[in-house]
């Protein structure tokens, strides 16, 4: 007798990077039905006050059809959408934080309509999935903070009880196409010099720095970034910037394979796919000495690999990269790490509890996963979106 295929309702108000590639991989290797209601990736505040009301509406017009798990991420008000389908309260519900939106303690800003939807939702929810123990802490010392900030939520006490079911799920990735590149024929050698820099939504002045200091130690680079650089931190380069695309898969494929060195100076990142993957291809890394990367970087590594964020810190780790010899038999230190993000091994992780929340004995042959999206009460092969 096989697994029973649970239908699990998805809803991402934020469908864009590592939230729609999450998704993309389980809908890609879950052995489930899921049903996915998404949003584009803008304005981040807005979607966390309208979403669960654009989902409410639309399956009250639509239908809800079979549903035995609801599954969201934290842009989702999960207590407002509940309140708006109550029907739906019953079913085990998971929230997935791809960040943690609560206010930082430390700074007095003044309160915001905002400020405890990650709180609600996660009370609201059977269970709290973060993709690092940096964000599951960080989460939950900032809850700490706003229930003492609010007399009303101090007589609930809901600390005791968001410990409990808060868990660490790594985020599903997709590293078969490497892994297959890396080991297929024809694989080219790559230049030591060869370096990724992603410069997304981070600090362009401290790159800027950084290649700066490179071109007047007259290291010849060949730099490729994720996203572009202001023109001005590139214009007196002598070597040109090459900039691939982080939804060009394929590019990114190749600008993997072709690199030897990943810079990342985001401080405080919750996660990074593109570190992973580009430690899965035997890239040395460059990364933030916070944040998931002491999780995700072997510690005999650390002092050559992570960085304090500042320029000189950079460089060094920079130089040690070109000109130092790889460190010898850490390879398992790595793929320990990596078989914890694999699609394949992620998702069945990921089916198992899901079944589990649901009440479904885990047992027996595994049918193939179906993606679909909700209309009209009936399942369809397109995602509903707007």
């Amino acid at each position: 007798m096989g697994t029973k295929q649970l239908d699990i309702l998805a809803l991402e108000p934020f469908h864009g990077g590592v939230r729609r590639a999450m998704l993309d991989a389980i809908s890609r290797c879950s052995r489930h039905r899921w049903g996915l209601l998404k949003l584009p990736p803008r304005r981040l505040e807005r979607r966390q006050m309208v979403a669960a009301t654009w989902f409410a509406e639309h399956l009250s017009r639509n239908g809800i059809g079979k549903v035995d798990l609801i599954f969201a991420s934290e842009a989702l008000n999960l207590a407002d959408f509940l309140r708006l389908r109550p029907e739906l309260a019953k079913r085990p519900s998971v929230v997935y934080f791809h960040e943690t939106q609560l206010p930082d303690p430390a700074y007095e800003l003044p309160e915001s309509p905002t400020d405890l939807v990650n709180l609600n939702s996660a009370m609201a929810a059977t269970e709290i999935w973060f993709n690092s123990l940096y964000n599951l802490r960080r989460f939950l010392s900032r809850a700490s903070a706003m229930v003492a900030r609010h007399p009303e939520l101090q007589a609930k006490d809901p600390m005791r009880s968001l410990a409990a079911k808060a868990h660490l799920v790594p985020p599903p990735i997709d590293l078969a196409a490497l892994h297959d590149a890396r080991f297929g024929d024809g694989a080219a050698e790559r230049d030591p010099r060869a370096i990724l820099i992603d410069a997304r939504e981070t600090d362009h002045a401290l790159l800027a720095l950084v290649l700066a200091d490179l071109a007047r130690r007259r290291e010849e680079m060949i730099v490729t970034t994720i996203g572009r650089l202001p023109a001005a931190a590139t214009a007196r380069l002598p070597w040109p910037i090459t900039v691939v695309g982080e939804r060009d898969n394929a590019g990114m494929v190749r600008t993997l394979l072709a690199s030897s060195i990943f810079l990342s100076v985001r401080a405080g990142a919750a996660s990074d796919d593109v570190a992973v993957r580009a430690l899965s291809v035997g890239c040395n890394v460059v990364v933030r000495r916070d944040g998931v990367y002491p999780e995700i970087v072997p510690a005999p590594l650390h002092g050559r690999c992570l960085h304090d964020g500042t320029m000189d810190s950079i460089v060094d780790c920079l130089l040690d990269a070109i000109y130092m010899k790889r460190v010898d038999g850490l390879d398992y230190l790595i793929d320990e790490m990596l078989a914890g993000f694999d699609a394949m091994h992620a998702c069945r992780r990921i089916d198992g509890r899901l079944e589990g929340l649901a009440g479904v004995p885990n047992v027996g042959t595994r049918p193939a996963s179906t993606t679909t999206a909700i209309r009209g009460g009936r399942r369809s092969r397109r995602t509903v979106g707007v």
